[in-house]
């Protein structure tokens, strides 16, 4: 039986990998995963797909600086080594900073490597592209913009979708959720509105306090399910992220998109720009950092209502299929 190894290194990268994971079932391919150390949310996440054959290192999170990643990145590799093991003959890295030494590894070990890009980045790669990119067989791409990062190598394949787990519905009520990390200035200006009917997931801000000021509201740290969510929405608000492609272009809901500056990698002024740039590609509204407040999200409930979601072709398939056809 045909077998790939997938690097699913959490958050958004996670998701992407399950939606090529689907795919490549359908296909009849055998798929493992290695997935960070003590990531329990990507665990319990994959592990309807396929087996956890091991859990390596993340040397840096993107609320932490550069420099701390290049003191922990020969551990992370070292560590890598002694934890992956070898005989896949094709192993597919996500666009995280924990691919580049698990896949590192995998390469040392004899494996080809295929890597995707962030679908959060169109003016400039991420560290997994300017590394692992050059010594993979394949870069697949997800927007037209990224072709630039390396043309050489590089296949534009589309954003990845997965496929639809729940019947589209609305059931009236708004989603806000910003990832793992969660977005508190959000969820404060949002806790200031009058708004009743919300789905709240926190992330590791701590829910209690809206738990308390809105009974009213259903509220969550962390739903590895949150797409049964996305489904029934009426409007999702959500940051700059995977989440903001899946409402939008899968489950065709009307997006806010409210770049988290909270968030240390976004603090900077190309992330922000990169953050409009998808909302336009979504054709969902684009709420800035510096304009967040209670008065904002309710202009931006109203406009978004009458916002109708680009489609694109669903990238996890196109990259199956190229996965498929190198088994």
């Amino acid at each position: 039986m045909k077998k790939v190894l997938i690097i699913a290194s959490g958050g958004g990268h996670t998701g992407h990998s399950i939606a090529l994971a689907e795919y490549l079932i359908d296909m009849g391919i055998e798929v493992d995963f290695i997935i960070p150390e003590n990531d329990t949310w990507t665990r319990n996440s994959v592990i309807n797909y396929g087996n956890v054959v091991s859990e390596t290192p993340k040397f840096l999170d993107p609320s932490e600086s550069l420099y701390k990643g290049i003191l922990r990145a020969p551990i992370a590799i070292i560590k890598s080594l002694a934890k992956v093991k070898s005989g896949y003959k094709l192993v597919i890295a996500s666009g995280s900073n924990h691919s580049i030494s698990t896949g590192l590894a995998l390469w040392l070990k004899g494996s080809d490597i295929i890597v995707f890009e962030s679908t959060e980045r169109f003016l400039e790669p991420s560290r997994t592209i300017k590394t692992l990119g050059k010594i993979s067989k394949l870069i697949a791409f997800q927007w037209e913009e990224q072709l630039k990062f390396n043309d050489k190598k590089g296949k534009v394949v589309g954003p990845f979708l997965g496929k639809l787990k729940y019947n589209i519905k609305d059931e009236g009520y708004i989603l806000v959720s910003a990832g793992s990390y969660g977005y508190k200035k959000l969820f404060d200006a949002l806790s200031k509105t009058n708004l009743e009917n919300i789905v709240l997931q926190t992330g590791k801000v701590d829910p209690k306090p809206y738990i308390a000021s809105h009974p009213e509201w259903k509220v969550f740290q962390f739903d590895p399910n949150l797409e049964k969510y996305i489904a029934s929405a009426s409007i999702v608000i959500t940051h700059f992220g995977r989440t903001a492609v899946e409402s939008a272009l899968k489950y065709k809901k009307p997006t806010i998109l409210a770049p988290n500056i909270e968030w240390k990698w976004m603090q900077n002024e190309i992330r922000i720009k990169e953050s409009e740039i998808m909302a336009k590609k979504l054709n969902a509204y684009y709420l800035p950092p510096n304009s967040l407040n209670e008065n904002s999200i309710m202009e931006a409930i109203k406009y978004t209502k009458n916002l109708i979601p680009y489609s694109y072709n669903d990238g996890a398939l196109e990259l199956a299929k190229i996965v498929n056809s190198i088994l």
